[in-house]
């Protein structure tokens, strides 16, 4: 039985093989540490606009490697909304040359600057056209950007109560990287600690902030999650304190 790690390996492979790709960039916990279930993959391609064809190959390979390993679920850019489940989970992001390139997108913008100044990714095939590139987000992006996964948040909320804790650990952890984007790249546990350094009272954490940011939330969390949201948007817009 092959390890995770040898299946991510022959996934590279057949992708470089079949696709036509400029890189395959890992990021997230998953490129820097041994303890993960969750891994992260860019797929950046030649094209300036993905040819369907190419959708649809990379939609075949990940099926046939779904029905060769059901250890592992593969999503496109979401957080485990497949209905499938497994013990891994691998989510690729599959983008065009005109997608890196773009101006307006906050999400989009938000997404590219973290992997441009994350240490702690790598090269798994080809070159890393985001190396060299400079993105600064303004105060207008990140409230544009996270006044709407809020929402997002808000409708997974009506859902059981492992859906919803799911949606406001994203909620949090995405408001926390967002209000420290402009100030380098940190991992997971630096998060909190940064936070308070940089806004020193201004935006009050949580309670139970240690707790949310290792997944374990109660209910009693969901509205102090809430009050930081806004009060982080409040910042942004320049109504602070």
């Amino acid at each position: 039985m092959k390890n995770i790690k040898e299946i991510l390996n022959e996934f590279v492979k057949e992708c470089s093989e079949k696709l036509e790709l400029e890189s395959i960039i890992q990021f997230g916990s998953s490129a820097y540490s041994d303890n993960f279930n969750d891994i992260d993959l860019l797929l950046l391609s030649k094209k300036d606009i993905l040819p369907t064809k190419e959708i649809l190959v990379l939609i075949k390979i990940i099926t046939n490697f779904e029905k060769r390993y059901p250890e592992v679920v593969f999503d496109f850019g979401s957080t485990g909304t497949r209905k499938r489940k497994a013990k891994y989970s691998i989510t690729v992001i599959f983008l065009s040359k005109k997608e890196i390139a773009i101006k307006y997108n906050p999400h989009d913008l938000f997404f590219i600057k973290s992997i441009i100044e994350n240490k702690n990714v790598n090269l798994l095939y080809g070159k890393n056209l985001l190396k060299g590139m400079k993105i600064n987000l303004t105060n207008q992006h990140l409230f544009e950007m996270l006044s709407v996964d809020r929402k997002h948040a808000l409708r997974r909320s009506l859902d059981d109560f492992d859906f919803k804790k799911a949606a406001f650990y994203h909620l949090f952890k995405t408001y926390l990287y967002a209000m420290l984007i402009n100030d380098g790249s940190f991992s997971k546990e630096e998060l909190l600690e940064k936070f308070n350094k940089k806004f020193d009272g201004e935006i009050k954490l949580p309670k139970n902030s240690e707790n949310i940011i290792n997944k374990k939330i109660k209910e009693k969390d969901f509205e102090d999650i809430l009050k930081f949201t806004e009060d982080c948007l409040k910042w942004l817009i320049g109504g602070r304190g």
